[in-house]
């Protein structure tokens, strides 16, 4: 991660990575995008990275230390081969090449990220039991999609949305029955 950082700093300082200071640098409108589709990107980078991960040979290699966690905790979603932190590490600082981003844009996406992923490794259900009947619920990550992929293994690949999930039909189909069953309220 230092060493990720450092490369970011340098990039951004000889003007490869395009990190922007001032609002007025695009469109206001911009800065909400370019938030938005940085998620998407990091959604469909994750979620096609994550079914790779699972074909046994590259699992026993790469992904089979965060699943040594089949009951997850906030301390899982920190959890795994340095092979692998790398490959996931290496997408912000890409995206950052081509896409232009505000700083605090930069930063709401890393605090998105940690706490996403610790949300999503809590085992314990935050969300209320309305929430995945919203329209909003039915397309979020929770505690409770994400521990299924950790007993189930091929089902609930996604890190912030269902969408490719459902797409990919790789949702599994205890999740309704489950989040009831651990949802608050």
């Amino acid at each position: 991660m230092p060493l990720q950082i450092a490369l970011m700093l340098l990039g951004w300082q000889t003007g490869y990575i395009k990190v922007y200071l001032k609002g007025s640098d695009y469109a206001w409108w911009w800065i909400p995008l370019s938030g938005l589709l940085a998620l998407f990107l990091q959604e469909t980078y994750y979620y096609w990275l994550h079914r790779w991960m699972h074909i046994p040979s590259v699992y026993k290699l790469v992904h089979k230390w965060h699943h040594d966690s089949q009951i997850a905790s906030p301390w899982t979603a920190f959890s795994f081969h340095p092979l692998e932190g790398l490959i996931q590490a290496a997408f912000l600082p890409l995206l950052l090449l081509v896409i232009p981003m505000h700083l605090y844009v930069l930063i709401g996406l890393l605090v998105i990220m940690s706490i996403s992923s610790v949300i999503n490794h809590l085992d314990i259900e935050v969300y209320p039991k309305w929430f995945a009947r919203h329209f909003l619920g039915k397309w979020l990550i929770g505690a409770t999609h994400h521990s299924l992929h950790h007993k189930q293994y091929k089902y609930n690949f996604g890190l912030y949305f269902t969408c490719w999930d459902v797409i990919g039909k790789t949702e599994s189909p205890y999740y309704g029955q489950l989040f009831d069953e651990k949802s608050p309220h």
